[in-house]
This record gives C-alpha cells, sequence and structure tokens, in this order.
C-alpha cells in the first residue's frame, strides 16, 4: 500500500483492516467479502484516488475468496464504488438465501448428512430443512487444525440439530452412514473447487459409496477466465507441531482444490447444475479488460498471470 495517497491516519486505518482480512483464518468467503466492501466504501468516500491500490491489496490478502475477487472487479469497472459494493453485497445476500432454500430440498427427512469446515450457506441450508420440519442429523469432520467443524457442529447444535464431531481421519468411516454430503466453495473456477483442505478428500471417498456431494456455489464464488488463484503458502507450522522436533517438519496448507468432476451437483440460485454445466458456464465468464471507467478508475484485465492481477 506504498502508493496510497492518504493522510497518514487513514492509511494506518486501511492498513490495519487489510491486515485483518488477511490475517483470519476462521472467517468464510461471505464474511470476508462483507469486511472488504466497508473497507472499499470508506475508501472510496475519504480516499477515491486510492480505491484501486485497495483493491490489489485486497485480492493479494485473500486471493483463494473469489467473493473479495468479483466484489474488486465490479467495484473498479463501476462509476460509483460505494454503490456498486452496496449492490454486490445485496446480491450476495439475496443468492446466498436461495441457494440455501434449494439446498435444503436436497436433505429428506430422516437421513444423516455430511459436512466439512463451516460454511454460512451450508449451516442456512440445514436451518431451512429443520424449519420446514425434517428431522436428520449431521457429521461434521472436526477440520483442523483450526477445527472450523466444531464450530459448525456447535451451531448446529443451537439450531436443534444433532451433530456429531468425528476426526478428519475418520470421514471414510463414517461416510457409508451418509446420504449425502453438503460443502462450501470459497470460489469455483471451470477446473476445480476451492475449499478447506480436505474436502477434496471427503468428494474423492463419497465417490467409493455412492454419496452424493453438493456444493452450495453462489455466483459470486465463480471465477472470471483466466484467473486462478496463486499457490497457497504454507502456514503457521505451530498449528499442527507445538514444538520443533529434531529433522521434522510442520507444512500446513488450508485449502484444496477438488476437482469439479468429483462433486455431484453445484447449487446456484439458479439451480443446482452438473459438473459440465457447472464448466460450460464458468468458461463463458471471461474478466473483459475495461477502459477506465467515468471516476478515472481503472478496471480489471484479463491479462493476469499465475494468480497475479493486472489493472488497466
Amino acid at each position: 500500500m506504498a502508493t496510497l495517497q492518504t493522510s497518514e491516519w487513514q492509511l494506518d486505518e486501511i492498513q490495519s483492516g487489510i491486515d485483518e482480512i488477511r490475517k483470519d483464518r476462521a472467517s468464510g468467503a461471505r464474511k470476508l467479502a462483507l469486511r472488504a466492501a466497508m473497507l472499499m466504501i470508506r475508501c472510496a468516500r475519504d480516499a477515491e484516488e486510492d480505491v484501486a491500490e485497495l483493491a490489489r491489496a485486497l485480492m493479494a490478502a485473500q486471493p483463494a475468496m473469489a467473493p473479495v475477487f468479483n466484489l474488486a472487479w465490479r467495484a473498479l469497472a463501476s462509476s460509483d464504488v460505494a454503490g456498486a459494493c452496496t449492490e454486490f453485497l445485496e446480491s450476495m445476500e439475496r443468492n446466498t438465501a436461495r441457494v440455501a432454500e434449494l439446498a435444503a430440498d436436497l436433505v429428506d427427512d430422516g437421513v444423516r448428512a455430511m459436512t466439512h469446515s463451516f460454511s454460512s450457506t451450508v449451516l442456512a441450508a440445514f436451518r431451512e430443512a429443520s424449519r420446514q420440519g425434517k428431522r436428520f442429523s449431521v457429521i461434521c469432520p472436526e477440520s483442523r487444525p483450526i477445527c472450523e467443524g466444531v464450530a459448525m457442529a456447535a451451531s448446529l447444535g443451537m439450531a436443534g440439530i444433532d451433530s456429531s464431531v468425528i476426526a478428519d481421519s475418520a470421514v471414510y468411516r463414517f461416510l457409508p452412514e451418509a446420504r449425502l454430503a453438503l460443502v462450501g466453495a470459497d470460489a469455483v473456477s471451470p477446473r476445480s473447487v476451492f475449499n478447506k483442505t480436505g474436502t477434496a478428500l471427503l468428494a474423492l471417498a463419497a465417490g467409493t459409496f455412492g454419496v452424493r456431494v453438493y456444493a452450495l456455489c453462489p455466483s459470486d464464488r465463480f471465477l472470471p477466465r483466466p484467473y486462478e488463484p496463486p499457490p497457497e503458502e504454507p502456514r503457521n507450522p505451530r498449528e499442527l507441531l507445538e514444538r520443533e522436533l529434531p529433522h521434522v517438519s510442520a507444512v500446513n496448507y488450508y485449502f484444496d482444490a477438488t476437482p469439479i468432476e468429483y462433486v455431484s451437483g453445484f447449487v446456484t440460485e439458479d439451480g443446482i447444475l452438473t459438473p459440465a454445466e457447472m464448466r460450460d458456464r464458468l468458461l463463458g465468464r471471461e474478466m473483459p479488460c475495461q477502459r477506465p471507467a467515468a471516476n478515472g478508475l481503472p478496471a480489471l484485465t484479463a491479462g493476469s498471470t499465475g494468480g497475479a492481477v493486472a489493472l488497466c
């Protein structure tokens, strides 16, 4: 953020907001997008000339979170940054509610389901199914090292939904008890679903037992071509090993990429798409190079390489 033209106190406030988003280990894509939007609205109000630089910093802070990327893309292409951010958030809330409603229809009375990590959209779907009077239970792998699965089970329990926490390594053992699995998605490309590490193994193992896996994926999670999130940097090794051991290293990653063909269906606000339908839809969603908007702000261009984002 060295090129920002804001005053020193504004720079500190914006930088602090970016740092909080970058260091956030537990929040999902929806919550991070909300915080990013509030930061962009504040910047557009107080220092409009710095919005483009802020957008770059936000995308670099959470490159695997599609809503943060899409928020910046739309805001920079608009002559009204604050209005574009507000419209994006309102659309995200509507689409999330619709996806949860459609996913609730997949949960039959009396079934046992499985999920992974914590997804506010998945939680909303289970709550809606319960509101409809369906009785069911949910298996929640703990999702180490942060244990978002424990938080998911606790939230389900507070909603009156029976849940059980299992070790991540026990997914294969418990899958035969499940009739379906609902997982979230931080981002989806024509090739992969990006979500918490362990999602790919759950989807792969589910195929062995014929358990259908649905990714709950509002369109704000769609990545435009040709953008792909850059390789993830290793996280804090102390989350895996509390102390150093001779000749032992700990490699800690938060996200994995599940091939879209491992997923039975993608629940979007427009309906449930097959992997082939999802791929076709994403291949048609390009990231055009647009000239500066009326406010002089540059828009995002498709000339990205290695996950980096260029600006016109």
